[in-house]
């Protein structure tokens, strides 16, 4: 067999490879774990909506009387009766705390986690303000032109998803650098906008007496955070598989090398043409914990399907 030196070339084509395969072509419990977040999330919001916020603002702000001042708005955002809005305060009456803000804009730390899928695979990385936060790195030309790039399909992912009121309710949370400012109307937020009174979001705290309905609105709180969570917590797992083949691969001096941990790597790099495969079949050593770890759910060549033990641990597989 060839036995190939490794430059620089040779080794970035390799990290590319590897890295696309694990964001992209290697199920992980983590991956299972975010879908049921965006669910949830998903199913929690809409259930607060419904139920607390529609007939919480409708209480405090009847309908037939809003329409009826709106009727008197002149065109100037600064000398209105009404506005809508998605944001709130509430305040209970039975307990002894400060009034809390429920906002149903969506951050960008809340719209990357919920279209995770749809813009990786776009050939984004939508981990990518994960990384530069948890590692501390300084924002720089390339990380700008990744973000730049992303944000052009962040309306379209909503919209092919049939959820557009995401991209409106993230445009309205002054995602600075993240979005272009697009102007949105009353209709592009489906139902997640109500008529209220002018001023800010502050000036209209509601008193609550429902215990109930405070346990719901703290839920969605909960809701937010468990899809921020796991999207961190799956560029993590990602990332440690990533940073452990780069470090083999930084060492390595031929390919032979490497392929004590990537069995068939002559057959997704193609050095010659810079081609890239797609396929991978990682094999167990126990000299790199966490790359014997890695699952066999890579789509394999049919001819060389390799015997699966299954591991409990983190929702991988080892590949024996």
């Amino acid at each position: 067999m060839e036995k190939i030196r490794l430059n620089e070339q040779k080794r970035r084509l390799l990290k590319k490879e590897w890295s696309n395969t694990v964001y992209n072509n290697m199920p992980m419990q983590v991956e299972d774990d975010l879908c049921e977040a965006q669910e949830n999330y998903r199913s929690v919001r809409s259930d607060v909506w419904d139920n607390v916020i529609t007939p919480q603002v409708e209480h405090h702000y009847p309908m037939a009387d809003m329409k009826i001042l709106k009727k008197y708005d002149s065109g100037r955002s600064y000398d209105r009766f009404t506005t809508t809005d998605s944001c709130f305060y509430f305040k209970p009456q039975f307990a002894d705390v400060s009034e809390q803000h429920f906002k149903f804009t969506m951050d960008t730390d809340e719209y990357l986690a919920m279209y995770h899928q749809e813009l990786q695979a776009k050939g984004h990385q939508a981990t990518i303000k994960i990384e530069y936060e948890q590692t501390q790195k300084q924002e720089n030309p390339h990380f700008h032109k990744l973000r730049a790039d992303m944000s052009e399909d962040f309306a379209s992912v909503a919209k092919e998803n049939g959820t557009y009121e995401d991209y409106a309710l993230f445009c309205d949370d002054r995602n600075y650098g993240w979005n272009d400012n697009t102007s949105m109307t009353d209709s592009d937020f489906g139902k997640f906008r109500k008529l209220v009174v002018s001023g800010s979001c502050h000036s209209r705290c509601m008193m609550m007496s429902s215990e109930a309905d405070w346990e719901m609105l703290k839920g969605f709180e909960m809701a937010k955070s468990r899809l921020t969570n796991a999207h961190r917590e799956l560029w993590k797992e990602k990332n440690t598989l990533i940073t452990d083949m780069n470090s083999i691969i930084d060492q390595a001096k031929f390919i032979g090398d490497i392929e004590q941990y990537w069995t068939n790597v002559r057959e997704c790099v193609n050095f010659e043409n810079s081609d890239i495969g797609k396929e991978l079949s990682i094999v167990s050593e126990q000299t790199k914990t966490r790359l014997s770890q890695a699952m066999n759910n890579i789509k394999l060549d049919d001819k060389e399907q390799p015997t699966v033990a299954v591991v409990a641990s983190g929702g991988f597989s080892l590949v024996n």
